[in-house]
């Protein structure tokens, strides 16, 4: 497996949803390993600050997941501004 930094995007299954979500991975501010997350979006009620996560990490170019980490939800903030207005930044944490 690759470092986090190294990744272009994740994928999230939850039950109790019809599908997965992908997400770019940003890297905003002094934050890093950002999803940005609708208001709206169904996942969001699913997911807390320390809630843990099974993640697919995609490389750049590549059609298949990297492999599966088990990832730790260490922040999520709401934009009030900016370009990700209305938008919830989660902050994602890899374990090793």
């Amino acid at each position: 497996m690759k470092r986090i930094d190294q990744y272009q995007s994740v994928e999230l299954s939850v039950d109790g949803l019809d599908h997965p979500y992908q997400f770019k991975i940003w890297k905003i501010h002094s934050r890093s390993n950002v999803i940005v997350v609708r208001k709206d979006s169904n996942i969001l009620p699913h997911l807390r600050v320390g809630g843990r996560h099974r993640m697919k990490y995609y490389y750049p170019g590549e059609p298949s997941p990297d492999g599966v980490r088990e990832t730790t939800i260490k922040e999520i903030s709401r934009e009030e501004q900016g370009r990700f207005k209305g938008h919830f930044l989660v902050g994602l944490e890899p374990l090793q």
